[in-house]
């Protein structure tokens, strides 16, 4: 017979032959399901944070990332011929389109209605508004400022 973990002939009993017994077979596997649970909770516990700073950190990132490109882009055209290009590009239309029967006035009228995308209000008031597109200026450029700027530098080129 057995007694309290030693066998009558005093050797201790080893850990399958504790678990033969139904009684401490369930009492191990009650403590290793409760063990279990708990460690599954712990864990369940501590990753919640990380995942909520995983999460705020990625949308951080995706905002920090969308203003990184956005600032990189205003970089690029503030450093570049964007302007001078996009004002040669205007300027060729304009003069291509210049001939006998139509002046450059005319001309150019015709391409702002035919680009409003050009010339659309929007456009108009971010270059009026803006220091770096209204050639440096305190003063907001008017819409005559900008298309008198367009006509000199189409009769400089021509």
């Amino acid at each position: 017979m057995k007694d309290e973990g030693k066998e009558l002939d005093g050797t201790p009993l080893t850990f399958d032959e504790i678990l033969a017994d139904k009684k401490y077979q369930a009492e191990f596997d009650r403590r290793l399901s409760k063990g279990i649970e708990t460690a599954k909770t712990n864990w369940q516990e501590a990753k919640e944070p990380e995942v909520d700073k995983l999460t705020e950190l990625e949308t951080s990132n995706n905002t920090l990332s969308s203003e990184n490109s956005y600032l990189k882009a205003q970089i690029e055209i503030a450093s570049s011929d964007v302007k001078k290009e996009f004002t040669k590009f205007v300027t060729s239309e304009v003069l291509s389109m210049v001939n006998d029967t139509t002046d450059l006035k005319a001309a150019l009228n015709t391409f702002k209605k035919t680009n409003p995308q050009y010339f659309g209000e929007v456009i108009v008031k971010k270059v009026q508004s803006s220091p770096t597109l209204n050639g440096g200026g305190s003063q907001p450029q008017t819409t005559n400022s900008i298309m008198n700027d367009l006509l000199r530098n189409a009769r400089n080129n021509n």
